[in-house]
């Protein structure tokens, strides 16, 4: 493996504030996860909210985003997108993902160990390269719910208020798990 080169991980996260790539309040949690010399991020997401158009949200080339949002949404702003001519919408809400650069297999295990306890038991070590160890951050916090099939709304008033609470619950548990995490993180004696 080459010499480990850590980039300076504020230039990168300025550069990405600049470029519009962070999201809102990424910063604050990344910051932490990038002080270990031995560890970096290389991507990341909050979590987001979003409608997709399409028959089935998860198809590539037959779903779109119509809407998205890093922060919290409100019943106007659904109705706004549901007051368009769609077909099929879905509402999707999903936790955050991180992917970390480790400098050793030791630090990348114990971010893995840290990633598991902070909630994060979707994570796992996806590629070993002359870069490092890229540990991949994930939860399971997710809502996929139909609102609109042929043209047929799914819901009512009462329902769509649910779904837009539940959306912004699942962003705060994710924020909240980002923020143990990012505590945890500095604390990794294999990091340094």
């Amino acid at each position: 493996m080459q010499k480990w080169l850590k980039p300076d991980t504020r230039a990168v996260l300025l550069e990405e504030r600049l470029i519009g790539y962070l999201d809102p309040g990424a910063e604050r949690f990344l910051r932490s996860m990038n002080e270990p010399p031995k560890l970096y991020t290389t991507s990341s997401c909050t979590g987001r909210i979003t409608v997709v158009e399409g028959r089935f949200h998860w198809l590539r080339d037959g779903a779109r985003i119509v809407y998205k949002t890093h922060t919290h949404i409100t019943v106007y702003e659904l109705k706004r997108v549901l007051s368009r001519p769609f077909k099929d919408l879905w509402l999707k809400a999903t936790g955050p993902i991180v992917h970390l650069r480790a400098a050793t297999i030791d630090c990348a295990l114990q971010v893995l160990d840290a990633s598991r306890r902070a909630g994060f038991k979707h994570s796992g070590i996806i590629s070993r390269g002359v870069e490092g160890f890229t540990v991949e951050v994930m939860s399971s916090l997710q809502l996929h719910a139909p609102l609109r099939i042929e043209g047929e709304d799914l819901y009512s008033p009462e329902a769509l208020e649910s779904l837009v609470a539940l959306a912004n619950q699942i962003l705060e548990e994710g924020w909240r798990r980002l923020e143990e995490l990012s505590t945890a993180v500095p604390t990794l004696e294999n990091c340094y």
